[in-house]
C-alpha cells in the first residue's frame, strides 16, 4: 500500500470519528434536555402562577364586598331600627348607607370582573397543564431510544477510535507527522483528484503533478492548497 493511500484510510477514520463525534453529542444533549419540553414546562408553570394571582385577587375582592355588605347591614338596621332617634344622626347614617352601597356595587362588579378572569387563568391553566403532561408522557417514549442511541454510538466511537490507532501504528513516523500537520489546517486533509484539479481546492493541477499523483509510491501535495492528494 503506498503512502498516500495509507494516509487516505487514516483521513477515513478520521472523518468518520468526527461524524460520530457530532452525532454523539446531539444524542447526548437530547438525553439531557428537550426544548419544546422545556418551553411547555415553562408555560405551564407561568399558568399555574397566574391562576393563583388571579384567584388570590378574587378571594380579596370577594373578602371586600362581603365586609361591606355586613357594614352595610348593620347601618340599614340601626338606621330603620328605631334605636336612634337624632335627625342630624339619622342624616349622617343615610349618606354613609348610600356611599356604603355604592361602594358595595363597585366591588361587585370588581370582584365578579376578577372572577371572571380567575376562571379564565384557570382553564389557561389547566390547558398548559394538559399540554405539558403529553410532552411529558412523549419524552417520556423517547428517553429509552435516546439512551441506546448514546450507548450504540459510543460503542461505535470507541471502535472508530481503535481502529484509528491500528492504522496510525502502520505508518511511517514522518507521513504521519506530516499528516497531522496538513489536518490542522485542512479539512478533509487528503483529498482525491477531481479531473484535472485537487478534490479540495478545485484548483488545477498539471499533468506532471497529476503523473505523480497516480503513479508515486510516495506522498504527492497540491501545490496550492497542501492536501495530501490521492488517485
Amino acid at each position: 500500500m503506498s503512502a498516500g493511500a495509507a494516509l487516505r484510510r487514516l483521513q477515513v477514520a478520521d472523518s468518520r470519528i468526527a461524524s460520530l463525534r457530532t452525532q454523539l453529542a446531539a444524542a447526548e444533549a437530547a438525553v439531557r434536555g428537550d426544548a419544546e419540553l422545556d418551553r411547555q414546562r415553562s408555560l405551564a408553570g407561568a399558568a399555574a402562577t397566574e391562576t393563583q394571582l388571579a384567584a388570590g385577587r378574587a378571594a380579596e375582592a370577594e373578602s371586600e364586598m362581603k365586609a361591606l355588605e355586613t357594614r352595610a347591614r348593620a347601618l340599614d338596621r340601626r338606621l330603620y331600627g328605631g334605636s336612634v332617634r337624632n335627625p342630624h344622626e339619622l342624616l349622617e347614617m343615610q349618606q354613609e348607607l348610600e356611599t356604603l352601597r355604592a361602594r358595595l356595587s363597585e366591588a361587585e362588579s370588581s370582584a365578579l370582573e376578577l372572577l371572571e378572569t380567575a376562571e379564565v387563568a384557570g382553564r389557561h391553566d389547566a390547558d398548559a397543564a394538559r399540554e405539558l403532561a403529553s410532552h411529558e408522557a412523549r419524552r417520556a417514549g423517547e428517553l429509552a431510544p435516546l439512551r441506546d442511541r448514546v450507548a450504540r454510538l459510543q460503542a461505535e466511537l470507541d471502535a472508530a477510535i481503535a481502529e484509528r490507532a491500528a492504522i496510525a501504528q502502520s505508518i511511517d513516523a514522518a507521513d504521519l507527522a506530516l499528516y497531522q500537520r496538513v489536518a490542522q489546517r485542512r479539512e478533509p486533509a487528503v483529498v482525491a483528484l477531481a479531473g484535472d484539479s485537487c478534490g479540495g481546492c478545485h484548483l488545477p493541477l498539471s499533468i506532471e503533478e497529476r503523473r505523480l499523483v497516480r503513479t508515486s509510491e510516495g506522498i504527492v501535495q497540491c501545490p496550492n492548497c497542501d492536501r495530501i492528494l490521492v488517485p
